[in-house]
């Protein structure tokens, strides 16, 4: 399959060759790593979690309080730490490729979550569930910065 990458460049600074991410819920603006972690959302919480070993994993149970996401910088994998917080004691920290950022134009933020852009041979983008995996594969091999 072949990627249409002529248009994969961030609206905001022109970087090329480079994984992207898209809005979430339409088809917009692309944006690098370097951009999205400049817009970095203040305001995201995570639910805290206690954990509790049973058998060969853990069992969460959230207590109610909402703590702080840290500041995060996207890794060369495209991930940073889940909106889901930290896992279980021992366990690696769970991440995911989804960012979210402040999307605002203005001194108000607006909370965006964007995906990773996948091209297809069109010129387009595919869902995000819907992703072949050679596509996904080929973004993954994409340097992040």
């Amino acid at each position: 399959m072949k990627v249409e990458t002529a248009n994969y460049v961030c609206s905001i600074c022109g970087k090329r060759h480079v994984k992207l991410w898209r809005h979430g819920m339409y088809i917009g603006q692309l944006i690098c790593a370097e951009c999205a972690e400049k817009r970095y959302y203040p305001n995201d919480e995570y639910d805290e979690t206690v954990w509790k070993k049973e058998g060969e994993g853990y069992i969460g149970r959230t207590t109610g309080n909402k703590l702080p996401l840290p500041e995060w910088k996207v890794d060369e994998k495209g991930r940073v730490p889940s909106y889901l917080g930290p896992g279980p004691e021992g366990e690696p920290e769970r991440k995911t490729n989804k960012l979210v950022i402040n999307c605002s134009s203005d001194d108000l933020p607006v909370r965006c979550m964007m995906v990773p852009a996948y091209p297809d041979e069109d010129g387009d983008f595919w869902e995000d569930d819907s992703v072949p995996e050679e596509i996904c594969k080929w973004w993954e091999e994409l340097p992040t910065r």
